[in-house]
């Protein structure tokens, strides 16, 4: 049994670790045995992961005025704790990779990324690319193509110079039609003044 100095410690200690807002997972480890919960344990390790089983009580302590207070109605039975500082993404394959090898282990919920999420959540994001893989290919797209890019631009630049190009000469053609259209106006104005004189000559 625990002494009142480290249930206190515990309760600090995942008390930062929640202010800290990381992603976290909460699983059902009843039925796997020590050996398969140490392979679990690797597995997120592998994934900077945190893997512990802390009692429910000393979590809801905790979790209290923190994000991870919603997931209070979780900390039920035989309980196990993820924190995942960094990646979530990994975190969840590890999970539900786990899940289909080992029944036993029930994925109950959690939050990520401040969302809180349940089984169905996780098991989309574990479909996900992990930070690694997208910054991979992110590198890939960025280095490639660059051929390609330079080439889209000149053409957006082109594209952009044909239409200054026939804006302005619509503005011009604009600007004629209307010296044209005062010239004519002005012509017939004079007409009709000159009309008007000889009128009253007469």
């Amino acid at each position: 049994m625990l002494s009142k100095a480290a249930k206190n410690d515990i309760v600090k200690r995942f008390s930062e670790i929640f202010k800290a807002t990381p992603s976290v997972v909460l699983v059902e480890y009843k039925g796997l045995t020590v050996a398969e919960l140490e392979g679990l344990r690797t597995n997120l390790k592998d994934a900077d992961t945190e893997f512990k089983i802390v009692k429910n009580t000393l979590l809801k302590i905790a979790a209290k005025d923190t994000e991870i207070e919603q997931l209070s109605d979780l900390l039920a039975g035989p309980t196990a704790i993820a924190v995942c500082e960094s990646d979530p993404t990994a975190a969840a394959k590890v999970f539900v990779k786990t899940a289909k090898d080992m029944p036993s282990l029930v994925i109950k919920g959690g939050i990520v990324e401040g969302n809180v999420v349940g089984v169905d959540e996780i098991t989309a994001i574990s479909k996900l690319p992990s930070r690694p893989e997208m910054m991979a290919q992110l590198l890939g797209a960025l280095s490639s193509p660059m051929s390609n890019l330079l080439g889209s631009l000149k053409q957006m630049q082109a594209k952009l110079l044909y239409a200054l190009e026939a804006l302005k000469d619509t503005k011009e053609e604009t600007a004629v039609e209307s010296k044209e259209e005062v010239a004519v106006e002005t012509k017939k104005e004079e007409a009709e003044s000159e009309s008007k004189e000889e009128r009253k000559v007469k």
